[in-house]
């Protein structure tokens, strides 16, 4: 078999090629690196167990909580107390969600939530948690009616209309497009952003579920904003 060589100057050139290439690819890999470790909140539960509040706030990229507050009529979060307060001393902005059930009744599961949570401890507007296995056995009509009037009671009590939470797949298939004037906060764990159907856009996604912050044992969901989303929208 016959080597073929390159001349002296034709090799320079091809090996500066490859090296601006390979350059750029790093440069690319970084930047997306740099994307995928940008967040602006966390959202946490008695999941997360006992949080190290004093180290969760020394994390600058954070700007808001959501904690579970209630679950249904009778659930109340065990580390809800406690995480609010955590959170507020860490001057840390805070809201609170309520996980949507189709065991008990709508007006029941609004009474629940307001005995929790307070107004005068909240930064944030409300939210409503509408997931699959919450609302088992309702029609799509039946999810649709019991979040517009849950979101009807939290506008009429706390004077602003409440944040949604659904994993985009459910959201696409049982919500939208009836409640995309409101704002969404939206899950899907990958690369690529959320879509929803029809006019409207989301307001904050949901992108891991296995994100690490210090003071927090285990995996917490780390919450980024979407162009033109800032919290002072989410302000109650």
């Amino acid at each position: 078999m016959k080597s073929i060589f390159l001349s002296r100057p034709l090799g320079v050139l091809v090996f500066l090629f490859v090296c601006i290439v390979s350059m750029a690819h790093a440069g690319s890999r970084r930047s997306e690196k740099a994307v995928a470790r940008h967040y602006d909140g966390i959202d946490v539960s008695h999941h997360q167990g006992i949080i190290n509040w004093k180290e969760v706030g020394r994390d600058k990229q954070i700007r808001f909580v959501y904690v579970k507050a209630t679950q249904g009529t009778s659930i109340t979060d065990e580390y809800y107390l406690r995480n609010m307060r955590g959170v507020r001393e860490q001057g840390l902005r805070c809201g609170s969600y309520h996980f949507m059930s189709s065991r008990s009744s709508v007006r029941a599961q609004f009474r629940h939530f307001r005995a929790m949570m307070k107004r005068c401890r909240q930064d944030l507007i409300p939210m409503i948690d509408v997931e699959r296995e919450g609302v088992k056995g309702w029609s799509r009509k039946q999810v649709q009616d019991s979040v517009a009037l849950f979101a009807r009671l939290v506008k009429k009590y706390y004077g602003k209309k409440p944040l949604i939470y659904s994993q985009v797949n459910f959201y696409n298939s049982h919500l939208a497009p009836r409640f995309n004037t409101y704002f969404l906060f939206l899950g899907k764990y990958n690369s690529r952003r959320p879509e929803i159907k029809g006019a409207g856009r989301h307001n904050i996604w949901q992108f891991t579920e296995r994100g690490k912050v210090r003071g927090i044992k285990g995996h917490v969901d780390l919450d980024r904003f979407m162009s033109g989303t800032s919290l002072r929208d989410i302000r109650l």
